[in-house]
C-alpha cells in the first residue's frame, strides 16, 4: 500500500550552531527536549542569546534536525591558591532515536580538541548520570553535602559567635546590586567556584513564576558587619505548610556565603528562626560547611554525601601549573589518556610548599606512580584523596611513599565547592 514505507534517514552530520537565528533557536529547543523540560520560551530568548556562546554550540543533525547537542561556557575556575580558564561543559544531549551510535564519543572528542585549541587547560561539567563521563577522562572532583533537619533541634552551642552586625531581608533588586562585588571578593578563597559574569547573575536571579513549577519564590537576605560593610548573603525559599493545626513550613536554602564564620552563623540563625518554619533543607553545601560544628547537637543535622562537578584535564602541564601545593613535591608520574595523546606519558612534577609546580615531560625515567587522566582530574582541586583512589585500585604505586607524598601535596585546607549550575 502506498505511503506505508518511509525512507531510512541519512547519517547524522556534525554541525555547528552557526549565526542563523532560527538554527540557534532550534538548537535550544533540542536541548530543552533532551532534558524533558518545557518548550523554548521566546520571552527568554533575549537572555538565552546572551547566555549561550553559539560559537561553542554544536552537535549532530539529520536533515536539519538536531539529534545531539553539546556546548560550553567560557569561565574561570578557582583552584587551590590560583585560578585557571576552563570550558564549562553544558547541554549534552543525544536523542533516544540516535543512542549507541557513537555520537556522544564524537562530541566529546570534538569538544576536547576545541578546548585545547582555545588554550583552556581544564574542562568542568555537572553529570546528570555519574556513570557516563569517566570514560572520557572526567573525574568526580568536588563532593558536596545535602543537609536537612528539624529547626527546633538546630540550636547553636554557647561557643557559636554570630557577630555584632545585622541581617536584613532585601528585594531581588537590592540583592543584585550588592552581592556580585562580595562574591568576587570571596571567589579566590574557594577552590571549585567559578567567576560569575553579569549574564549569569541575571539568569540565576530570574525566578519567573512560570519556571518555578509550584516552588515558592526566592527570597534574599544580606548580612552587614557592625561597620556597615556587606559581609554575607543568602538566597532561600519558604514553603508555608500546615499539618492539621500544626505548622509544618520548610525553608530551603539556595545559596549562602560570608566572609567569616560569625557572619555565616548569623545568616544561618536568621534562616533557622523564621516564623512558622519547622524544617531546614539545603540541596548543596561544601563538605567543610561549619554549620554542623555550630550546633549543640550535631546529630540533629541530617547529611547526605553526594558528588557535584567533574574535572577533565585538557592540558596537563598548564593545569598543574595553575594551582599551588600544600607540601613540597618532587615526583615522576605516568599518566594514561586515551583521548588526548599530548597528556599521555611520563611527567616530572616539582613544587615547593605553597607554590605552583614545574611540570616537564621526561624520557627514560621510571615513574614513581601511575594513574589515569580521570584520577588526576579527581584530585586536581583537593577534594578527593589520591590515597583513597590508590586503596580502590585506581592508582599504581611503584616507589613506596609516593602516593602519600602526592596526596599530601594535592590536599588543600579549604575543600572545593561549586555553587554554580551551568
Amino acid at each position: 500500500m502506498a505511503g506505508t514505507h518511509r525512507p531510512r534517514p541519512p547519517m547524522p552530520t556534525l554541525t555547528e550552531a552557526g549565526p542563523d537565528e532560527q538554527q540557534r533557536q532550534d538548537f535550544l529547543r533540542a536541548v530543552i527536549r533532551g532534558f524533558h523540560s518545557d518548550n523554548l520560551s521566546l520571552d527568554r530568548w533575549d537572555l538565552d542569546r546572551r547566555l549561550f556562546e553559539f560559537d561553542r554550540c554544536f552537535g549532530f543533525t539529520v536533515d536539519g534536525r538536531w539529534v545531539a547537542t553539546c556546548a560550553a561556557y567560557t569561565r574561570q575556575l578557582t583552584t587551590p591558591g590560583g585560578s585557571v580558564p576552563i570550558g564549562a561543559v553544558t547541554t549534552v544531549t543525544v536523542a533516544p532515536t540516535h543512542r549507541r551510535r557513537g555520537l556522544l564519543t564524537a562530541m566529546m572528542r570534538h569538544q576536547l580538541a576545541d578546548l585545547h585549541r582555545r588554550q583552556e587547560p581544564v574542562a568542568l561539567l555537572w553529570a546528570s548520570e555519574s556513570s557516563i563521563y569517566g570514560r572520557f577522562g572526567y573525574g568526580s572532583a568536588v563532593p558536596r553535602l545535602l543537609v536537612s533537619g528539624q529547626t527546633r533541634d538546630l540550636e547553636f552551642g554557647p561557643w557559636a559567635e554570630v557577630g555584632d552586625g545585622w541581617v536584613e531581608e532585601v528585594t531581588k533588586e537590592e540583592f543584585a546590586a550588592a552581592t556580585p562585588t562580595l562574591h568576587a571578593r570571596l571567589l579566590p578563597d574557594r577552590p571549585g567556584a567559578l567567576d560569575r559574569p553579569a549574564v549569569f547573575w541575571e539568569r540565576d536571579l530570574l525566578d519567573r513564576p512560570e519556571d518555578r513549577h509550584g516552588s515558592p519564590a526566592v527570597r534574599y537576605a544580606l548580612y552587614s558587619a557592625a561597620s556597615g560593610e556587606l559581609a554575607g548573603y543568602a538566597r532561600f525559599k519558604v514553603c508555608s505548610d500546615w499539618n492539621g493545626e500544626q505548622v509544618a513550613g520548610e525553608v530551603e536554602v539556595v545559596e549562602i556565603d560570608a566572609v567569616d564564620t560569625p557572619a555565616r552563623a548569623a545568616l544561618w540563625r536568621f534562616l533557622l528562626d523564621l516564623d512558622l518554619i519547622r524544617r531546614l533543607k539545603v540541596s548543596s553545601v561544601a563538605v567543610d560547611e561549619p554549620l554542623r560544628h555550630l550546633l549543640a547537637d550535631p546529630r540533629a543535622l541530617d547529611m547526605v554525601f553526594s558528588d557535584s562537578v567533574y574535572v577533565r584535564i585538557v592540558d596537563l602541564p598548564r593545569a598543574l601549573q595553575s594551582r599551588r601545593y600544600s607540601t613540597a613535591l618532587d615526583l615522576v608520574i605516568e599518566v594514561s589518556d586515551q583521548l588526548l595523546e599530548h597528556n599521555q606519558g611520563v611527567f616530572r612534577i616539582v613544587a615547593e610548599a605553597g607554590s605552583p609546580a614545574q611540570v616537564t615531560r621526561v624520557e627514560n625515567r621510571q615513574p614513581d606512580l601511575r594513574l589515569g587522566i580521570r584520577e588526576l582530574g579527581a584530585i586536581y582541586l583537593g577534594g578527593v584523596s589520591l590515597a583513597a583512589l590508590h586503596r580502590a585500585g585506581l592508582v599504581t604505586e611503584h616507589t613506596p611513599g609516593s602516593v602519600a607524598e602526592m596526596a599530601l601535596a594535592f590536599d588543600w585546607p579549604i575543600k572545593p565547592y561549586c555553587p554554580d549550575n551551568f
